[in-house]
């Protein structure tokens, strides 16, 4: 008997916390990726919230270079200006997690990839602050380490 792929999410509007839970499990497309972000993209559209926290623990997927590249694209693509995503992550999805995180971050994006989902929640219902989107380059080296010291993966691409 052979194995059987699957391809499973969940897309949770959260009112209190003006967010998005998305929970994705098993394998998934580049396709079927795209689809989900284009749902999770309708959902914030429609209620004018900035925040999704992505739980991808489960997915058996690991994307490739070039699919993260057209990940992030899609990430960046009709995303709300000032939005937050954070990503939770098992220790060993941190290297495509890390990698998304900096592609999504260099066109100035807020992605953020955690292994702790308490942390990632914390971090992505923060209160906005008053600031324009900038590349992470430009980020007081103090904004580094405080996502550091909440949970964040460090970046090591």
């Amino acid at each position: 008997m052979s194995s059987r792929k699957y391809m499973s999410y969940i897309i949770s509007p959260a009112p209190s916390d003006k967010c998005v839970f998305l929970t994705c499990a098993g394998d998934m497309t580049l396709a079927e990726m795209a689809t989900v972000l284009r749902e999770v993209q309708g959902v914030l559209a429609d209620t004018g919230w900035q925040r999704v926290l992505a739980d991808v623990t489960a997915l058996q997927t690991t994307p490739d270079t070039g699919e993260l590249f057209d990940l992030a694209k899609l990430c960046w693509q009709n995303f709300p200006q000032s939005g937050r995503i954070a990503l939770v992550a098992r220790w060993d999805q941190s290297g495509f997690t890390k990698l998304l995180e900096s592609l999504v971050r260099s066109v100035g994006m807020y992605l953020t990839a955690f292994v702790s989902e308490e942390q990632a929640e914390a971090w992505v219902v923060e209160k906005a602050k008053t600031h324009q989107r900038s590349a992470p380059d430009s980020l007081p080296e103090s904004a580094a380490q405080s996502e550091l010291s909440k949970g964040a993966l460090p970046c090591h691409v």
